[in-house]
């Protein structure tokens, strides 16, 4: 529970198990432990907890036939035939209301066996698809902005293979979970490239944020002319986003503001990473931290520099829940839509993203306003309660129309 995918499902398993729904999770252990007390935290919120074991040669034989079938990479990389027919035994023997996969790469586990064409019946549950974003937008863009030619290959790969799956998988549920409009619309286009129907059956319920964790904190002075950038950093959006910025903005800024200090702080960093505190003293690479939020407090501005992905970027929700100046680029700004100017300052080229730094560095007026209006932005659409209350209205109705049906 560290990535935020993964955060994203336990707090969604979080919400409804403390809304009074029953529920069975089935998942797979790719070798990433849980700690004793997220076992613990499991078992309490979880009916039946289901865990099959996904190991890396099966992984391997999975995006091997994958690929052979003309499906993506990811899909094969977490199919696991244990997992599926464990689902499938699960809904033959229980009257479940919803089934609900996460990503594109759980999809195969119920598109067989509940096809959205044959509507609801009964023991037939209402399924959703939480594609949550285009993975063709975000695999396009990894491929155009990777250094590696190997990566832009495989990149480049994928990408073609994503895209004529999120043209038909919309298909074989009855509803889809998209982060933003920019998802929707890359889907659309993938179907129009197809003479396909458009994808139709969307609904749009982002990520929120944990308000009281992720939240002002007076009592923690920041730290004079310091800048963070947090998330995992081992992951190639992170990854191409901080080194781009220490490349093309650091040394800008550093001839402003001698003194400014820059904390990357996540998870897992990538060599890349690590390296640039060895090339810089002014730099620090934390690795992981017991709490970000801690962390995020002690900055002067926070930075989300990120120029490839899609969706959404949790790391500037949390910035915002904080009450922190932003400087962020229009991508990662772009499933969340924050008014640049009023929640945050939004650059697009090195200059005035290195400008834009500057400027709230030796404005603590300005820093001020700008948290202030964001945390206020946060509170009122991007808490988990109101995203989640949406979703769940969403999955009561098909549940009701479910019963009715019969």
């Amino acid at each position: 529970m560290t990535r935020a995918d993964q955060l994203a499902v336990a707090h969604l398993i979080s919400f409804l198990a403390a809304r009074g729904h029953a529920l069975d999770l089935f998942t797979l252990d790719t070798g990433e432990k849980p700690t004793p007390e997220q076992w613990v935290w499991l078992d309490q919120r979880c009916r039946g907890l289901f865990v099959f074991r996904q190991s890396p040669a099966r992984s391997i034989l999975g995006l091997i036939g994958a690929v052979a079938v003309g499906k993506p990479m990811q899909v094969g990389w977490f199919t696991n035939r244990a997992h599926i027919h464990a689902v499938r035994q699960a809904l033959s023997v229980r009257q479940y209301d919803v089934a609900y996969a996460y990503y594109i790469r759980s999809a195969e586990a119920l598109r067989a066996v509940c096809p959205a064409e044959a509507g609801p019946d009964v023991g037939r549950p209402s399924t959703i698809l939480g594609m949550q974003l285009s993975q063709s937008l975000n695999t396009r863009r990894l491929a155009q902005s990777s250094g590696r030619l190997p990566d832009k290959i495989i990149y480049a790969l994928e990408q073609g293979l994503v895209r004529r799956y999120e043209a038909n998988i919309w298909r074989d549920f009855f509803r889809t979970v998209l982060i933003s409009e920019r998802d929707a619309e890359e889907i659309r286009l993938a179907c129009r490239e197809r003479s396909m129907p458009e994808i139709s059956n969307y609904v749009l319920y982002p990520h929120g944020v944990d308000t009281s964790r992720f939240r002002p904190r007076p009592d923690i002075d920041p730290d004079p002319a310091t800048l963070i950038f947090s998330g995992v950093m081992g992951t190639n959006t992170n990854v191409h986003a901080i080194t781009w910025f220490v490349k093309n903005c650091w040394p800008r800024i550093r001839a402003d503001v001698p003194g400014a200090h820059l904390l990357v702080v996540g998870r897992r960093p990538a060599r890349e990473v690590v390296r640039l505190a060895a090339l810089d003293h002014a730099i620090t690479v934390t690795g992981e931290v017991p709490d970000p939020a801690e962390y995020i407090a002690r900055a002067t501005v926070c930075i989300d520099p990120v120029q490839i992905g899609a969706g959404m970027q949790n790391k500037l929700i949390e910035y915002m829940a904080c009450g922190k100046a932003i400087v962020t680029t229009p991508v990662a700004n772009e499933g969340i839509n924050a008014i640049s100017g009023t929640h945050l300052l939004e650059a697009a080229g090195p200059e005035a993203f290195a400008d834009a730094v500057v400027a709230l560095l030796r404005n603590p007026e300005r820093r001020a306003a700008l948290g202030k209006s964001a945390r206020e932005y946060i509170q009122r659409y991007w808490t988990w309660e109101k995203l989640f209350s949406a979703l769940e209205a969403e999955m009561l109705a098909m549940a009701g129309f479910q019963r009715n049906a019969a």
